[in-house]
């Protein structure tokens, strides 16, 4: 079964992804967020290495998690193999829902997946169409191949389920 769900509060403690992790149970969950592109105006390199125009984003570290490894190969893979742009976010000053997400219950594989933005918490934040495209075609291309099998052996742990 397949849930999709907004969140408050993610500036305040992540509150609301919280309440969604432990409202649903997920077996993998995926957050999906903006991220800082690093070609805005203005910016430092050191601020950023994300550009417009490029692909999603996948998050592979931030300040509130590191996605698991199963997953975050598993959606590279799918990615690749479809021929689908996507860009690594190394993230340490900040953090997603997905801080809550892969601490429910007895832990959910989880992954960040953002499309890079210009002027984010702002009212004029600025992203590119073909990045909102390559992430809906990624996660549409993850979502079809994500049966009870591919779940169970993401989940696998030394021969048990977690």
């Amino acid at each position: 079964m397949l849930y999709a769900g907004a969140t408050v509060q993610e500036e305040v403690g992540l509150r609301g992804a919280e309440t969604l992790v432990n409202t649903i149970n997920p077996d993998i969950s995926f957050a999906l967020d903006e991220g800082v592109a690093g070609d805005t105006p203005g910016m430092k390199e050191k601020e950023g290495h994300t550009n417009l125009g490029k692909g999603p984003l996948l998050g592979f570290f931030d300040r509130s998690m590191i996605p698991h490894p199963k997953l975050r190969d598993f959606v590279v893979s799918i990615a690749e193999e479809h021929s689908i742009p996507y860009q690594i976010d190394i993230m340490p000053g900040g953090g997603t829902d997905a801080g809550k997400f892969h601490l429910g219950y007895q832990g959910v594989p989880t992954l960040v997946v953002s499309v890079p933005a210009r002027y984010i918490h702002s009212h004029v934040s600025i992203v590119h169409r073909d990045d909102l495209d390559h992430a809906v075609e990624l996660l549409y291309e993850v979502i079809k191949k994500l049966d009870e099998n591919v779940v169970q052996q993401i989940r696998e742990i030394n021969g048990k389920i977690h």
